[in-house]
């Protein structure tokens, strides 16, 4: 039992020895810390100062806006995924009706009265003609068929650009062939204005021994002229009733 106190004392000894031995060693550290640190605290005074962005703290930015002035406008608005959400989707709106197509409500139909070969008409000889038709100058310096309440069925232009005839000249000038056409629909209805146009580009090929062509030039059968008639009459069946 002594032995073991014996044992106990010497450990002490040693603990407090080696106490006081980290004790009186740690101001001869010191020195050697401000050594370290010296070369560190002379680094920094050395270091160059922060930049100067030429900005002032706390005053903002000033935006140049003449930099975005051509911006391009968009056609159509910017679309934006959203995030994740329990709510149900919107339905897409219903698409706007199309605008009619001017085409389907509008109809042009073009018949050529041609001197035969190389022939020409003489102007007076061609005015005659047109007269006798029942046809007279009027808008646009062409020649118009008018109905009844003065709105024109349909016309007769040179067949030679730009079209016109000028009355004073006219009786010496010679002409190649004249064009008839018609804008449908018009005063009265399509196919009327279509049997109109027709008889009147016979009559002027009859007294002026003429040839009757299509606006493509192609000869005008009695076929080529119902095929004309047969689409003249589906262009009516579209158009709305009233």
């Amino acid at each position: 039992m002594d032995e073991f106190r014996w044992i106990l004392l010497g450990l002490g000894l040693l603990l407090i020895g080696g106490i006081w031995w980290w004790g009186a060693r740690r101001p001869d550290q010191a020195p050697g810390n401000a050594e370290l640190r010296e070369p560190v605290l002379e680094n920094l005074r050395s270091a160059p100062p922060a930049r100067d962005w030429g900005v002032p703290p706390l005053e903002p930015l000033n935006i140049r806006a003449a930099e975005f002035e051509r911006v391009p406008v968009l056609d159509t608005p910017m679309m934006a995924e959203a995030g994740p959400s329990h709510s149900p989707a919107p339905e897409p709106a219903a698409p706007a009706p199309a605008a009619a197509n001017a085409a389907e409500r509008q109809k042009i139909v073009t018949i050529r009265v041609c001197a035969p070969g190389e022939a020409r008409w003489s102007g007076a000889e061609l005015m005659a003609a047109l007269e006798e038709q029942g046809l007279s100058l009027g808008r646009y310096q062409v020649f118009h068929r008018n109905h009844i309440d003065g709105r024109s069925l349909f016309c007769v232009a040179s067949l030679v650009e730009p079209g016109t005839f000028d009355m004073a000249t006219m009786p010496e000038e010679e002409f190649r062939g004249v064009t008839l056409f018609a804008v449908l629909p018009g005063p009265l209805g399509p196919l009327e204005t279509f049997d109109e146009l027709i008889a009147t580009a016979r009559g002027l090929a009859e007294e002026l021994s003429g040839m009757l062509q299509d606006a493509k030039g192609m000869a005008l059968t009695m076929q080529r002229a119902g095929a004309l008639r047969e689409d003249v009459e589906r262009f009516q069946a579209r158009l709305p009733a009233g």
